[in-house]
């Protein structure tokens, strides 16, 4: 664990004094500002946009850089060469993308809630399982790929479709801005009723999704003959 911690403080201080992600932030809070002036009275579009939208994106240009550290630079295949366990690897670059990601939500979340109200906690925790099946995309294809920008490909294309509602119909990555969504999410009765069950579902689609790509993903790194 300790090495873990030493590594994740200099991940960490390294994404904080990259260009790139000093940019993507200011570009995010920029976003987040301009979002909470032009939709004021729709927190339920305001809370799509921002969480099933810009932050997906956010989150698929964190998951490419934290990959891209040792994948595109070739360290993995040394790290290999190593007594340790390959699915360490993998796991730890999701649990920094993670963390990173849930940091910046939570922080800007403390700011919008002030402005929007507390529901935006909820609309946050609902749309847990959309990173988790996003992060097994980008896993998946980056491992396969053996470089980072498999995944970003990867991730980018699912955004996109994602942008149209008509295509993937019940398994739309977008249901916060859905009435009976808003609705359950803003009031005390609990989360989904028992008439909305393919809101269930899609859920359960997107965590079962990224669980199981991320299974194959150390799976297919796990096959020594492929990463000489």
């Amino acid at each position: 664990m300790s090495g873990f911690i030493i590594r994740l403080r200099l991940w960490l201080k390294l994404w904080f004094t990259s260009l790139t992600a000093i940019i993507l932030l200011l570009l995010f809070l920029a976003a987040a500002y301009v979002i909470t002036l032009i939709l004021p009275d729709r927190i339920d579009l305001l809370s799509s946009i921002f969480y099933e939208r810009a932050a997906l994106l956010l989150y698929v240009f964190i998951l490419q850089w934290c990959f891209s550290i040792d994948f595109d630079s070739k360290f993995y295949r040394q790290l290999i060469t190593y007594p340790f366990a390959r699915w360490k690897l993998i796991i730890e670059r999701v649990l920094l993308a993670s963390l990173l990601l849930i940091g910046i939500l939570s922080l800007i979340t403390i700011l919008l809630a002030s402005i929007a109200g507390s529901s935006l906690w909820k609309g946050l925790l609902f749309t847990i399982p959309v990173y988790i099946g996003i992060t097994g995309i980008v896993v998946v294809a980056t491992v396969i790929g053996k470089h980072s920008l498999g995944g970003l490909f990867a991730g980018l294309v699912f955004w996109m479709v994602s942008l149209q509602d008509s295509v993937l119909m019940y398994l739309s990555p977008a249901l916060l801005n859905l009435p009976v969504v808003y609705n359950e999410l803003s009031g005390t009765s609990g989360l989904i009723s028992n008439q909305e069950d393919w809101i269930y579902y899609n859920r359960l689609f997107y965590f079962g999704l990224g669980m199981l790509l991320v299974v194959a993903a150390i799976l297919h790194f796990n096959r020594k003959s492929d990463w000489k």
